[in-house]
């Protein structure tokens, strides 16, 4: 059964791959905790009224309440850039995570327009290693994309999770690729969320530098009452609740929610949405909010496949 699974995973994966050339914009099922379509204008985010409705809900995300990362916290960090056409200039989007010297993974809904279809590989640029967000004239000779898939997104907007292969090798010197843990998660796993998103909902400024702040990690019936798709956090999706304003928002997507293996941040998920329960709240980051992430786990054995890395490397044991 697991074989055939993986072997469906790579079927899926080739066919989003095959769509990379797609028309841009969009945020995936829920909006995403929101890739920052610019450092000057923001996507629309607006506040999650109907966030019962897991169809209509809208994510943000940044991180709310953090405390400054550092590369050696997270050599593995990367910032994603995109651009509306050749014309139109780079933009900081979303935050990533290098897996291999050539493969970032991110969410889903950072790369795919309205429709989950890819958009153009060329419309994107990649900022590795680096804790502070690039800016300028430096984002032009950031590292290109060649080609971008997932897994089941187009037809499953809960499988929030994609993979960009860049046209060149990162060096070790400059970054180095995250591990994966694929173990229980549950509340008593101590986790923290990284990326460069707003640190106050509504703003439309990323971050300078990279943040991260602890979050609870929950199983209550709150995580499938505002998420219809998630049935457990043994599936794709783990379910985050904050009660403490501690939390992603807005231009957080596809950032890495890590737990610590060895004295290293390994990926337990890849940021993907969230929202507040309380439709009347004004604020759809920090206090109160419910958030979901792709959980590594799910995914890795597919990854595995598609980037020609063995499993037992990619996996921190």
């Amino acid at each position: 059964m697991l074989l055939k699974y993986i072997v469906f995973l790579l079927v899926i994966f080739t066919l989003s791959n095959a769509q990379k050339d797609s028309k841009f914009s969009g945020k995936g099922k829920y909006g995403g905790r929101g890739r920052q379509k610019s450092s000057l204008q923001s996507s629309s985010s607006k506040n999650s009224s109907a966030f019962s409705n897991s169809k209509d809900r809208q994510l943000i995300n940044k991180i709310i309440n953090g405390s400054s990362g550092t590369k050696a916290q997270y050599p593995f960090i990367v910032q994603l850039f995109e651009r509306s056409n050749s014309s139109t200039p780079f933009a900081y989007s979303c935050t990533g995570s290098l897996i291999s010297n050539q493969w970032v993974l991110t969410a889903a809904h950072c790369v795919t327009d309205k429709k989950r279809n890819f958009l153009s590989p060329p419309n994107f640029r990649v900022a590795a290693g680096n804790a502070q967000l690039v800016k300028g004239s430096d984002i032009n000779s950031l590292y290109q994309v060649s080609s971008m898939g997932a897994f089941g997104y187009k037809a499953n907007p809960s499988l929030d999770l994609a993979l960009i292969k860049l046209k060149t090798t990162v060096p070790a010197s400059v970054s180095t690729p995250a591990r994966f843990y694929t173990g229980p998660v549950t509340p008593s796993l101590p986790v923290t969320v990284a990326g460069f998103g707003v640190t106050k909902f509504g703003t439309s400024i990323p971050s300078d530098v990279l943040l991260q702040t602890r979050v609870n990690i929950s199983q209550s019936s709150n995580c499938s009452i505002f998420n219809n798709d998630w049935k457990s956090n043994t599936g794709p999706q783990v379910c985050q609740e904050s009660y403490n304003g501690h939390d992603s928002c807005q231009g957080d997507s596809g950032g890495p929610l890590v737990t610590t293996v060895g004295g290293q941040n390994v990926i337990v998920g890849i940021t993907n949405d969230g929202g507040n329960k309380d439709p009347r709240a004004t604020n759809g980051c920090g206090y109160n909010v419910i958030a979901y992430y792709a959980r590594l786990g799910y995914y890795a054995s597919g990854i595995s496949k598609v980037i020609g890395v063995p499993l037992s490397t990619l996996v921190a044991t």
